[in-house]
């Protein structure tokens, strides 16, 4: 199923875009609050702060519940079709409409050029284009993520970053975001922040217990060799050790406990890949972790730790973190 849009005069014939603001449904997520009794405490955990699960209408408008700051993404997953021509993803100014305010960013994909055009239309007129090849082939899934930061947005496709855009308009006058085009939207993320690695916090309320999962939008560094996620008890106890080695083309898993390594599980694949971000999933069960990387079933870990006790997350070594969400 997919929305074509008609161009409209607005934009010249050059860009799709919609005429009338449609009525959106929006699911706020709420940020947590780490554990006030964990000793692990060093600050707030910024997770993807909205969160939207649905097939959307396109034309798709939405206003932001806060503004865009410096360190957050707004990510958009969804399907194109076999006949898909041309959609796009829009960052607006005061409404999420082409009525004659500000576009701070304008992505547009477009099949029938095998172009990605990024531009920005300010003070009534549409900039100078930037062109990138576009990857993507009509009835390919979609993954594209926008993560903003002062002076620049940096634009990721499939996780591989595509294209670095200095802001034409200051990232302030972000209000609205907009979805056109010959697309069907699943999936709208936004949130985060900057974290600092070595990253350490506590977890809110009972803490990652069975039921729960946790969810790490990361990046492993270009020149990396390893990185690691620790999921913890107050006393120190690692109940589970996340470690991939790109040294040794490995992912460990292991616990420690009384200050004690236990034996290390390696089964599977190097899957991941320097420079390229994934999304990591830990799905606390009653008997085990399941690991899931990339929404891909990954491992299945025994517990070997009480998984009603787990209220600390470490994170370290060569990786770059950009969300944190706990559910």
């Amino acid at each position: 199923m997919h929305v074509r849009i008609a161009r409209c005069s607005f934009c010249n014939g050059a860009e799709q875009c919609a005429n009338k603001e449609t009525v959106i449904r929006q699911k706020l997520f709420t940020l947590l609050e780490p554990l006030a009794a964990s000793p692990l405490i060093y600050s707030k955990i910024g997770i993807m702060a909205n969160e939207y699960e649905t097939n959307y209408p396109v034309p798709y408008r939405s206003k932001l519940t806060e503004s865009f700051e410096p360190g957050q993404t707004l990510l958009v997953k969804g399907k194109t079709a076999e006949d898909s021509v041309r959609f796009t993803i829009n960052l607006h100014n005061a409404s999420a409409d082409f009525s004659g305010n500000d576009v701070p960013l304008h992505i547009s994909v477009r099949f029938d050029e095998g172009k990605i055009v990024f531009n920005t239309f300010s003070k009534g007129e549409w900039g100078k284009e930037e062109r990138k090849s576009n990857p993507y082939k009509k009835g390919d899934d979609v993954d594209i993520r926008i993560r903003a930061h002062d002076s620049k947005y940096t634009i990721y496709v499939d996780q591989k970053e595509v294209k670095e855009y200095e802001h034409r308009v200051p990232l302030s006058s972000v209000t609205h975001f907009s979805i056109d085009g010959d697309v069907l939207v699943t999936y709208i993320h936004w949130g985060g922040k900057y974290y600092p690695v070595p990253y350490e916090s506590g977890l809110s309320g009972e803490g990652l217990v069975p039921g729960k999962s946790l969810l790490i939008f990361a990046t492993p560094e270009k020149k990396g060799k390893r990185f690691h996620i620790n999921l913890l008890k107050k006393n120190g106890d690692i109940a589970l050790h996340f470690n991939p080695r790109f040294d040794e083309k490995a992912i460990v898993r292991n616990s420690l406990i009384a200050g004690e390594w236990g034996n290390e599980e390696r089964e599977g694949k190097m899957i991941l890949e320097k420079g390229i971000g994934f999304d990591l999933e830990i799905k606390n069960e009653e008997y085990a972790f399941q690991i899931f990387v990339n929404s891909e079933r990954y491992a299945t870990y025994a517990h070997r730790l009480d998984p009603h006790e787990i209220n600390g997350l470490q994170i370290g070594g060569d990786l770059e973190v950009s969300g944190i969400q706990m559910r």
